[in-house]
Formats: structure tokens, C-alpha cells, sequence
């Protein structure tokens, strides 16, 4: 075995690293340095085989992480494919969707708005439904509509066929309006998240030699947070693997299995793994990240989840209660301005900065008092996102990716239109027909430049630049054109051309479809560090840690969710692993915070309590 770049594992983790055939799954705690080791792994495991290596992650961020670390030591288009489900599922799409009907590669409706005008025209030709939907009101509609998408969304991850809908849904008027819905996506080439995964699992069990392909091209398979795997993701895996490739390792921590509103269940990790696959198991409950008083709080909420041996920083870690919200906002504040006058901090290495900064919340509406003082006293901050699709500002920019969606897909109907209201036309039927018409010249242009594209987008770049010198001068569309709008469209091309940039890196294979959907998986967004302290949900947090966290608004009912409470059960389980991980986010200081008393929307306050999951927790308390 090579020794290049070898880092310094534990037994524990020397044991995961130097696994090679067989199943395995590694039960790793937070801070327990699962993605070192499972680096580590793929990088030995590079060198003693011929094929090629398939590592599935849950985010994008966590796969650039990934490639970085590994990227000195292999060749990765040659021996690894690194990616979420996603990326892999187009991929696999990419070449053998003619199998599953599509002799082009399908465009992935990202945006919420497109699926549901797409339902509501399956609604319009659906008799059944048509007549009762018509009788209701506006939001009545909305709501129906989002609920029946919502549905849609479970049907597929559920892994639930053609042919067993009779059996499993039983509403006829549901499986005819669910059919009429796919017919209409299927008729305009597109797709949405969860069919990319459904279409693949059929793929693979309707043609055996395509998974047989897959099978002999990737001799090892890692999946990273397997503890949110839903049903949809752990059939995919199986068909990919068969009974033949058991080369395959999870790990995760089930204690960290927070996506249960997307169907995930740590019982596929658990459960099913086992009784399919036989795994050894490692535990991996050593933990190098966070320090001693943050770990004792999270082996409160999750008992014995984190080992204290060895943990050589003590940290700090505080529960306050003040009498408001904007009196606990008031004091993160003036302890934040505390710990940056400071600067240095024993147990924090380098002095503390914006971005040595998180503050952590249940839910976004908690950070209001916060944001409003953090922007009254200058100081930097951002929200953390989890990438997805990329909106733009401008209507320029809206017409030429409008325009770029027929350009690569001409069956597009519903972008067709949306394009022809942009630019006030109706009943065109291709962008040709649209040049030819009475329109803005500004749009003409933008739409006569991306006809020209080639589909492999290799005049992309050279496009995009001249469109964006051709707004920058003057003297171009002059008295036609609002001037703020012109700034907006300029500085949108310069984001798209940075979107190109990021993708033409990391695709081997260039075409103009392939881009687009790179974009609505969130492959083409910016990864590097923003400035400031960030706002962050819990969800959004997962995966990264900061050495300063604030974890705020932790009164009953709004953390545990109040709906969560009512509810009990499972869902109180996930606000507890949601707890766990907001605690375990802090690697040397954490200040808990809650309001005693909060005023509701509609007037009035209301006495709040500590969190009931902190009620054990009387030692931590400051004040």
C-alpha cells in the first residue's frame, strides 16, 4: 500500500480505512472524524482496484469536500465519481435514458411554480377533478395543489410502480390525475427531483445488463450520512448492487437522522443494510471536534452518544433565559462584540473573528430580533442557503434562460409560453417563429444570441461575453431600456459565466443540456467561504460546525416545533436528533439561549418555557 500523503488515523478509524471487501457499516458520532477516514478509505481502496469507485454524498458542498481532499492523490474522472444521488441519477440518465423513453436528455424542473402550472393544466384535463377544484377558492386551490405535489413527491419516493398503483393508492381520480400529470411532463421532456431517482431504479430492474454495466464498473460503493436514506435511495442501491456487490459501506449516525419530512429513516442503515448486506459494523464514538462542556450537553439530549476520553479542551457551554426576544438578542449581541474584542480565546486556535461565528435556530422567523441588531451595529453577516436552483433579479436574464430551455429542449411548451408572455407575444410556437415577430430589440438579441449556441456549448462562453458587452455599451437600446435594469442583466452574466466556469471544471463531457441541469442541482454554485457571522436553520447547518455557536430561541413550542408536540411520536424523536446536531455544531463554546415570554403575531405575549428537552439541563444555566 502507498504511504503518500498517509495521514494519522485511531485504531479505530485504521480499521475502517484498511476494510476491503465486503459490506461495512461505520456508526460514526458527531466530530468523530467520519469524513477523514471514509477519504482515507476511497484513497486505499483507489490502489487496489482497476475499476472505479462510487462515493454517493447528501449535499454538494460535502462532494467538494471530498474531491479536495482526495484530489492530490487520484485521478478522479479516471477512478472516482463523487456526487449525490442526483448528480449520479442524471448521469446514469444522461446516457441510457433512451431505455426509459427519452431520446433526449430530459430537463429537470427545479422550480415549484413550473410543477404546479403543470398540475393545474393535468387538473383541467382530468373531468373528475376539474369540476370540484373549480368550485373552490383561491387559496383553497393553492393549497390543494401544493398537497397534491406534496403526494406525487411521496408516491415516488415510496418506489411505487405503474403498476401498483391500483393496489397501493386505490383513489382512482388520484392515480388518473397523477397519470395525466407524468403524460404532460413526459410530453415536454421534463422531469422533477424525485423522478430522477424512481427512473433510474426502473432502469436498472427493467434492463439487467445496464445495472450489470454499473455493477462491473464500480468494484466499491461509499455512501456518507446514510442515516437519511429514504426508501427511493436504499432501492437504488440495491438494484445497482444485486445480490453479486456487496462492496458496499454506509455511515452515518442515527442519532443525526433529522430528514424524516422527506421519508428518510435510519432504519435503512439499520435494519434493511442488515438483513440485506450482513455488514461488520464499527463504531466510531470518539469524538476530535467539539470540547468537553459541549460534548457532556449533547450526551444529555442523546445519552452516551459522544465518548468524553481523550476530549482535551474544556470549552464553555451556557444556557441564558432572558425576558424577550429582543432582550436575548440584545445579549448575543453584546456577547459576540465581547468574544471579537477579546480575540484570543484559550482553546480556540487563531484569534475569533465574524466567521468564527454561528447563531443556530429551529426556524428562520427566531433570527428577526438578531438580524435587526446585527445590521443596526454594521456587523457582517449572511444566511447560510443549501444551494439549489439560481434565481436571477433581472428580466433579461429571465428571457435568455427561458430561451435556453427551448433551445435545448423545443418540446418545452410551458417555458414556450412563459417566454412568449416575457416578451408580449402568443401563439408561437419556436423561438424562430419569436425572432421574426414584433419585438423589444433588446430581447430579439438576447434570443437571437442563444439560437446561435452550439449544443455542446463551446461558443458558451464567447455568447455570454459579447451579450454582456453589447449592454454595457451606452449607446446600445438607449431611451428603450431602464437603466437599472441594463446594471442588473450586466451582473447576471457575469454570474452565469462563473456558473459555466464551475461546470466546464468539472464536467468531462460539455453539452448546453447537461449545464442546465448542473445548475438545477445546485452543482454550478459558489462553495467558497462568505463573510460574516452566519444565520443558520439546523437543517441548513448539518455537516459543518463553527468554534463559536449561539443556538437561540430554545423555548417549548418553538424548539421542539410545536407541531412536532402535538404530534409526538416519531416527530419528537427528530426534533431531539435535530437538537443534537445544533448542540453538536459548537466545537469550543456554545450559548444556549430562550425568551420567557414572546409576543405573538396577533398581539398579546405569551409565557414561554425552556425547551423539554433541556429541562435536565439545570446545570448548564447561567442566569
Amino acid at each position: 500500500m502507498s504511504t503518500k500523503n498517509q495521514i494519522k488515523l485511531s485504531p479505530k478509524q485504521e480499521e475502517i480505512a484498511g476494510f476491503t471487501y465486503g459490506a461495512l457499516r461505520v456508526l460514526a458520532s458527531a466530530g468523530s472524524g467520519k469524513t477523514r477516514v471514509l477519504t482515507e478509505r476511497i484513497k486505499r481502496l483507489s490502489e487496489i482496484t482497476k475499476r472505479k469507485i462510487l462515493a454517493i454524498t447528501f449535499t454538494n458542498k460535502a462532494s467538494e469536500e471530498i474531491k479536495e481532499r482526495l484530489n492530490e492523490d487520484i485521478d478522479i474522472n479516471e477512478k472516482l465519481f463523487v456526487g449525490t444521488f442526483h448528480s449520479f441519477c442524471i448521469s446514469v440518465i444522461e446516457s441510457h435514458g433512451s431505455l426509459i423513453g427519452f431520446n433526449e436528455v430530459p430537463q429537470i424542473f427545479s422550480n415549484t411554480d413550473d410543477r404546479l402550472k403543470v398540475l393545474e393544466a393535468a387538473i383541467i384535463n382530468t373531468p373528475t377533478i376539474k369540476q370540484s377544484y373549480s368550485q373552490k377558492d383561491t387559496k383553497e386551490r393553492n393549497k390543494l395543489r401544493y398537497d397534491i405535489l406534496e403526494y406525487f413527491s411521496q408516491i415516488k419516493r415510496e418506489v411505487v410502480l405503474d403498476e401498483e398503483l391500483e393496489t397501493k393508492i386505490g383513489d382512482k381520480d388520484v392515480i388518473l390525475l397523477y397519470k395525466v400529470y407524468s403524460d404532460i411532463m413526459t410530453s415536454m421532456n421534463a422531469i422533477d427531483f424525485d423522478d430522477l431517482l424512481l427512473l433510474v431504479y426502473k432502469l436498472f430492474i427493467s434492463n439487467p445488463k445496464i445495472a450489470s454495466l454499473y455493477r462491473r464498473n464500480y468494484e466499491f460503493i461509499c455512501v456518507d450520512e446514510a442515516q437519511d436514506l429514504n426508501k427511493a435511495q436504499y432501492m437504488l442501491l440495491r438494484a445497482l448492487t444485486g445480490n453479486e456487490n456487496k462492496n458496499i459501506m454506509l455511515v452515518g449516525d442515527p442519532n443525526q437522522s433529522i430528514y424524516g419530512f422527506n421519508g428518510s429513516s435510519s432504519k435503512y442503515m439499520k435494519d434493511c443494510f442488515t438483513s440485506d448486506y450482513a455488514p461488520k459494523e464499527i463504531v466510531l464514538s470518539e469524538n476530535y471536534r467539539s470540547s468537553r462542556k459541549v460534548l457532556e450537553l449533547a450526551n444529555k439530549i442523546i445519552p452516551a452518544s459522544s465518548s468524553l476520553d481523550n476530549v482535551v479542551v474544556e470549552g464553555v457551554c451556557e444556557i441564558h433565559h432572558y425576558d424577550s426576544p429582543e432582550c436575548e438578542a440584545s445579549w448575543v449581541l453584546s456577547k459576540i462584540k465581547e468574544l471579537i474584542d477579546k480575540k484570543d480565546i484559550a482553546g480556540i486556535e487563531n484569534p475569533v473573528t465574524e466567521e468564527g461565528i454561528s447563531i443556530l435556530a429551529r426556524n428562520k422567523f427566531v433570527f428577526a430580533d438578531i438580524e435587526a441588531k446585527l445590521k443596526a451595529n454594521n456587523i457582517d453577516y449572511y444566511f447560510k442557503s443549501t444551494g439549489g436552483e439560481v434565481v436571477y433579479d433581472s428580466e433579461l436574464m429571465q428571457v435568455l434562460l427561458l430561451a435556453l430551455q427551448i433551445k435545448i429542449n423545443p418540446l418545452d411548451r410551458l417555458h414556450l409560453s412563459q417566454l412568449q408572455r416575457l416578451v408580449k407575444l402568443s401563439k408561437k410556437s419556436s423561438l424562430d417563429e419569436i425572432i421574426k415577430s414584433s419585438i423589444e430589440d433588446s430581447h430579439k438579441e438576447i434570443i437571437k444570441s442563444i439560437v446561435g449556441l452550439n449544443i455542446d456549448g463551446s461558443n458558451f462562453k464567447k455568447t455570454i461575453s459579447r451579450l454582456e458587452a453589447e449592454f454595457q455599451n451606452i449607446d446600445n437600446y438607449k431611451g428603450a431600456l431602464n437603466e437599472n435594469e441594463r446594471a442588473y442583466f450586466i451582473y447576471d452574466c457575469k454570474s452565469l459565466l462563473k456558473h459555466w466556469h464551475r461546470y466546464e471544471v468539472n464536467a468531462s463531457t460539455k453539452t448546453l443540456s447537461s449545464f442546465r441541469n448542473a445548475m438545477s442541482l445546485g452543482q454550478t454554485a459558489e462553495t467558497s467561504m462568505q463573510k460574516g457571522i452566519a444565520l443558520s436553520t439546523v437543517h441548513t447547518m448539518k455537516g459543518q460546525e463553527n468554534n463559536i455557536v449561539f443556538l437561540i430561541g430554545m423555548d417549548n413550542e418553538t424548539f421542539p416545533d410545536y407541531r412536532a408536540i402535538n404530534k409526538g411520536g416519531i416527530e419528537m424523536e427528530q426534533e431531539r436528533n435535530n437538537l443534537y446536531v445544533a448542540i453538536t455544531r459548537a466545537k469550543r463554546h456554545l450559548y444556549v439561549t430562550y425568551p420567557t415570554k414572546r409576543t405573538m403575531p396577533w398581539g398579546g405575549e405569551k409565557a414561554r418555557a425552556i425547551s423539554t428537552f433541556l429541562k435536565d439541563c439545570c446545570d448548564f444555566l447561567s442566569n
